[in-house]
């Protein structure tokens, strides 16, 4: 009892690795608890360690022989080591339990296509529609299947019937690729993957931009093995289908699945340290350390390189070791230009105000958008805009957000602060006015904008109706040392001065930067007038 009591006591710190150990020790003085032994066998998955999986299955099996979990350990240990007959001795008995009986039907299907049996692996993949969501699963296995044997009509209506589905999008795009060039639709194919960057923000870094750079060299997409399809087939519903019916363990156990088929797959190493991050965030620093291994085990040739290396600087960012990730960040953009890197790291520069060394990145990023471009997503311009007032710039930074509403007359956030800055510089007031309450009917909830508003009264002397817009604004964005501020300004100026010190009191409470911090202790010590109103 204290070994299965100190296990779940493990799994609530989130320790895998202890957890494994406990409930090891447990099952080990409890051998026919089937329950115990189940939640070993999932903890020595989830720490990483299949032999002790296989070994603990073993032991299950012995007592349980139809045990679902052990029985798809066992299915995936005999795949990955190319042992098709015991493969079938386990996955081939029905089962209740729907994910293990998943992941079971995807490794017998993809073990008869290697040995040939295509009629009964059409069935198995065809048996998956246990929900909408693994019928189309199993369609896309049929039509990876059918377009690898050359049956090109039977592999077009499969492939139809996933679009209809939405399931699978990368996937089904990258495998619909793949059958377009070997049926010698090469420009249909690159449409296809052209479609797809831009569906996905021109960010090129990924499988479909690998595909279409090897078209246009004029090389031939890859043939994938039978393990290959079958990791990808099970890497898909951790987040299509797990997650998003909040089954963490699910999405572990079908990830870890695909990794012991196909270690070689870097979107499941990507997604399981992604899912581990997400779904666990107070992890261990050991743990942690495992994140990092996964995200550093896919190398510089791996079309997911890119997403990998973010995910690394991500980490040192939550750390507060923002160099280090700069760091990172700036060899990818070198090693890997593209809009998306060069983005990535001017949006790092800018929300750690850097502003000087972000202009040259949204430099580049507006210089290499066109006019077209910008009207569908003015926000690099934006940003650009909000750099140069931060360098004071103004000329500049005004230019880029009259362009910006040029494109976009309705874009709320560059309304607010093209209006705002023109109060606080006292200039344009009418047309600044008009800007704000065009922001403040757009998005009336948002506390920023409704400051705005606010503090455009107060700097026309307008203190009562000031008053109420920034009371407003406190209650939509209660946390915000500025808007706080703010009132407090508002409440000193209509003589409400033990409220306005208070107010001021609360917004030091509020991580104020640091310029805030002295000019509102200034206020507390002299009052409004000890500091000029900005």
């Amino acid at each position: 009892m204290g070994d299965y009591l100190a296990g779940s006591y493990a799994r609530y710190l989130n320790d895998p690795k202890a957890q494994s150990r406990f409930y090891q020790d447990a099952f080990v003085l409890a051998p026919d608890d089937i329950r115990i032994g189940r939640l070993a066998l999932y903890s020595a998955l989830f720490a990483g360690d299949q032999a002790l999986a296989r070994e603990t299955a073993a032991r299950i099996l012995e007592t349980d022989p139809d045990e679902s979990m052990a029985r798809a350990i066992m299915s995936v240990d005999a795949f990955a080591r190319g042992r098709t007959a015991r493969v079938r001795k386990f996955a081939t008995k029905p089962t209740a339990d729907f994910t293990m009986g998943q992941a079971m039907k995807i490794v017998l299907g993809w073990t008869l296509v290697d040995e040939g049996k295509y009629a009964r692996a059409r069935e198995v993949f065809g048996d998956m529609g246990d929900s909408a969501y693994f019928g189309a699963l199993g369609q896309l296995q049929i039509a990876k299947m059918e377009a690898q044997q050359g049956n090109m009509s039977e592999a077009r209506k499969a492939f139809d019937l996933v679009a209809a589905s939405g399931v699978a999008p990368q996937e089904y795009t990258l495998a619909r690729a793949r059958f377009e060039a070997a049926s010698g639709d090469v420009q249909g194919a690159k449409a296809r993957l052209k479609a797809a960057i831009a569906d996905n923000g021109r960010a090129d870094i990924g499988p479909a931009g690998a595909y279409l750079r090897r078209l246009d060299a004029g090389k031939r997409l890859p043939r994938l093995s039978e393990k290959a399809q079958a990791a990808r087939a099970l890497t898909e519903p951790a987040f299509g289908f797990f997650v998003r019916r909040k089954s963490a363990d699910g999405a572990e156990t079908f990830l870890r699945f695909s990794r012991w088929i196909d270690p070689d797959y870097d979107l499941s190493a990507l997604w399981l340290g992604g899912l581990i991050e997400e779904t666990h965030p107070d992890i261990d620093p050991g743990t942690r350390d495992d994140v990092l291994e996964l995200y550093q085990s896919i190398d510089e040739r791996s079309s997911y390189f890119v997403n990998a290396q973010m995910s690394v600087a991500n980490i040192y960012f939550d750390q507060e070791e923002d160099e280090r990730a700069l760091v990172i960040l700036e060899a990818l953009a070198e090693s890997h230009p593209s809009y998306f890197t060069r983005e990535v790291l001017g949006r790092a520069r800018f929300f750690r105000e850097q502003w000087a060394e972000a202009l040259p990145f949204y430099d580049a990023l507006v210089e290499s958008l066109s006019s077209d471009e910008l009207r569908i997503n003015p926000e690099p311009l934006r940003l650009r805009g909000i750099i140069f007032e931060r360098l004071d710039r103004w000329s500049e930074a005004e230019a880029d957000f009259k362009r910006v509403l040029d494109y976009q007359p309705d874009d709320s956030q560059t309304l607010n602060y093209l209006g705002y800055t023109w109060v606080d510089r006292g200039e344009h007031l009418d047309e600044a006015f008009t800007l704000i309450e065009r922001a403040v009917e757009l998005e009336p909830e948002s506390g920023a904008i409704v400051d705005s508003l606010g503090w455009a009264h107060y700097k026309l002397g307008r203190y009562a109706e000031a008053k109420t817009h920034l009371e407003t604004a406190v209650l939509l964005t209660p946390y915000s040392a500025t808007i706080i501020d703010h009132l407090g300004d508002a409440y000193w100026r209509l003589g409400r001065k033990r409220e306005a010190t208070y107010q001021w009191q609360r917004a030091l409470e509020y991580d104020p930067t640091d310029e805030e911090r002295v000019a509102i202790q200034a206020k507390l010590d002299a009052g409004v007038d000890a500091v000029p109103a900005s």
